[in-house]
């Protein structure tokens, strides 16, 4: 078992805010400034466009942006630092003069991370979970920037069948060849237990306090259909071991899996497929809030937020106020 920071009383603390265990979930809506991302590559690429949307989805309740510059989906390509960061501060800096949002950089790389931060950013989303660049965690330390820590099975199953198609995301020399041997034959349980216990190893080496960690069990990543919905179905131990919980499964492969295996059009060319990938995640949204998972990344905004208030209305029952209807009035 983790050591908690304190049982049932996870928080996480970023930019002089704060995220509570059994708050509402936040939607956070996806900007991915690339020409490449696997669902919406190039739609926002120009840098009025990703504001642009960024506002777009503000207006459809989601209260966190994350902002990304380099796709990382099965079969992407590296991007160069100075690349990304030219497609992502400018968005950064316009969404945080212009917006009250919370905002994340999606990156993985230090220098990327140090000139969003420096940009406004108030979060670093790092689906390396501190490991892919070594000098992540000593950036986003003496700031007041909080992180997204991340599991990442591609890094520690690297012969996983579901793990072969995906880029590599550094994290050289971190695991041993004994350590990688040994997490081939653990479960996806056992394999989110050890990944978060190496990530806060190299948070405390930089003097980054776990409080300024929300925890991502690392959805999508490599993982089998069995595996994502398992993990899907314990992120509740997240909130056990004293942490918050941030979940990405928007769009992923296994939803649109589920779909096809009982018979519906997941073609994304048609309006139909594209409209029922984005209700299935919703419906996995909706899960989520009722479990109290505190910030959810989303692709589109509206119906991911209805789904979060029938989740949270669901969870936080007691607390709503006693509604009495009348009758239906005749048309």
């Amino acid at each position: 078992m983790l050591t908690v920071i304190e049982k049932n009383q996870a928080h996480f603390n970023f930019n002089g805010q704060t995220i509570q265990h059994g708050d509402p979930t936040i939607i956070c809506g996806i900007v991915n400034v690339t020409p490449d991302s696997f669902s919406d590559g190039g739609m926002w690429f120009e840098t009025q466009k990703a504001i642009d949307r960024a506002k777009e989805l503000i207006n459809q309740g989601c209260r966190m942006i994350d902002v990304g510059g380099e796709s990382t989906r099965p079969g992407s390509t590296y991007v160069d630092i100075e690349e990304e960061i030219k497609r992502v501060v400018p968005v950064i800096r316009a969404i945080k003069k212009e917006t009250d949002a919370i905002v994340s950089v999606d990156t993985w790389k230090s220098e990327v991370a140090k000139a969003a931060i420096d940009a406004g950013a108030d979060i670093v989303n790092d689906i390396t979970g501190l490991l892919g660049d070594p000098r992540m965690a000593s950036v986003i330390a003496p700031s007041q920037a909080g992180a997204v820590v991340m599991i990442n099975p591609v890094i520690v199953r690297p012969n996983h069948p579901s793990a072969k198609v995906f880029p590599q995301f550094g994290a050289e020399g971190v695991f041993t060849q004994n350590e990688l041997e040994r997490f081939a034959e653990m479960d996806e349980i056992e394999l989110m237990e050890a990944y978060f216990k190496k990530s806060f190893e190299y948070a405390e080496a930089a003097g980054l306090s776990r409080d300024r960690l929300i925890l991502d069990p690392g959805i999508g990543f490599g993982l089998t259909k069995k595996e994502n919905f398992n993990l899907v179905k314990h992120a509740q131990l997240i909130h056990q071991w004293g942490y918050t919980c941030f979940l990405g499964v928007s769009r992923k492969r296994f939803i649109q899996n589920t779909l096809a295996d009982a018979g519906y059009n997941i073609d994304t060319k048609t309006e139909e497929g594209f409209s029922l990938r984005d209700e299935a995640s919703a419906a996995l949204t909706a899960v989520a809030s009722f479990m109290g998972v505190e910030v959810v990344r989303v692709h589109v905004g509206t119906e991911h937020h209805i789904a979060s208030l029938i989740g949270n209305n669901i969870r936080m029952a007691e607390t709503l106020e006693d509604i009495n209807y009348g009758a239906y009035k005749a048309k």
